[in-house]
């Protein structure tokens, strides 16, 4: 313990033991909420339970040395002890418990922001540009990845639709111990799921309940039972159809709004990496073209 910490479980031993006196002499609802109090105060001070411990033990026997009790009384002052302290015990493990949840919370804030700064960085890359369908499986892998890290969940599925094909290139990420995810997401009629993305205005999310109603998922040919599902579509500039992002089972209980509004974002970065990818292509064989034209003929010159 360094010397504020110290100092600060001194006076605090001192405030509990005068706060126990005074429930003592009126053990009432206003000096319980003292207990209240000093439990919070406790965090405060970065103390720890033992630290509460030990001012409760303290405070008690200066009670029991400086009073001589009946048996009758001493029972009731033991009673009120307990009472003093499980005030201060549980408001001390609820604060503490939700500084614990306010401090992960903000881990996972800090995590995510770094994985999006990470990928956006990452779409934007020049290499992308290149439009190999190696680059571009690459570049859906990662966001399929990523989002499946964001929101939680056991799949994600990435889908382009190029060149008049509905599946021109295709990633997913799911654990490798299950197979069954690579039946489910050969079955999948993408049409179908771009059609309900579409009526829902660009993103989707359900629950399984809801989504056993949906006609891309009644066939009984997926071995996975889907507890929710939640898309969003890569669009063009345009608003043209590019392909979708789908997520699959939530580790703990269904798909949010900040879920969809992470995955749209992952939509929306990926969707812009891909247009450039594809102007680039247009200009590259728009200046390939040019070039040929301008070369001198046979017997020209």
């Amino acid at each position: 313990m360094n010397a504020w910490a110290g100092r600060g479980a001194v006076a605090f031993r001192a405030a509990y033991r005068s706060a126990f006196f005074e429930y003592l002499l009126d053990p009432g609802e206003t000096a319980l909420r003292v207990a209240y109090e000093l439990g919070r105060e406790a965090v405060t001070r970065q103390l720890s339970v033992l630290d509460l411990a030990v001012a409760h033990q303290e405070a008690t026997l200066s009670a029991f040395a400086e009073g001589s009790f009946s048996p009758e009384d001493a029972k009731h002052v033991a009673e009120a002890a307990g009472d003093f302290f499980l005030e201060s015990l549980a408001t001390f493990e609820m604060v503490q418990r939700g500084l614990g949840e306010a401090r992960e919370a903000a881990l996972v804030e800090r995590r995510q922001t770094e994985m999006s700064r990470q990928l956006s960085s990452f779409l934007a890359d020049a290499s992308l540009a290149l439009d190999s369908s190696d680059s571009l499986e690459e570049m859906l892998r990662l966001v399929a990845e990523q989002a499946r890290e964001l929101v939680g969940a056991d799949c994600c599925v990435a889908t382009l639709t190029l060149d008049g094909l509905p599946r021109a290139v295709e990633a997913a990420s799911y654990p490798e111990i299950d197979r069954r995810w690579t039946a489910l997401i050969r079955w999948l009629d993408l049409s179908a799921v771009l059609r309900v993305v579409r009526l829902s205005g660009g993103s989707v999310r359900m629950d399984g309940g809801d989504l056993a109603q949906l006609p891309p998922f009644r066939s009984p040919a997926s071995e996975r039972p889907l507890r929710g599902w939640l898309a969003a579509s890569l669009t063009t500039l345009n608003g043209g159809e590019l392909g979708a992002i789908q997520l699959f089972n939530k580790h703990d209980g269904a798909f949010t709004e900040d879920d969809e509004a992470a995955a749209v974002h992952l939509a929306q970065m990926a969707s812009a990496a891909v247009e450039r990818a594809r102007l680039y292509q247009q200009h590259s064989s728009s200046r390939s073209s040019e070039g040929r034209q301008s070369e001198p003929g046979p017997g020209s010159g």
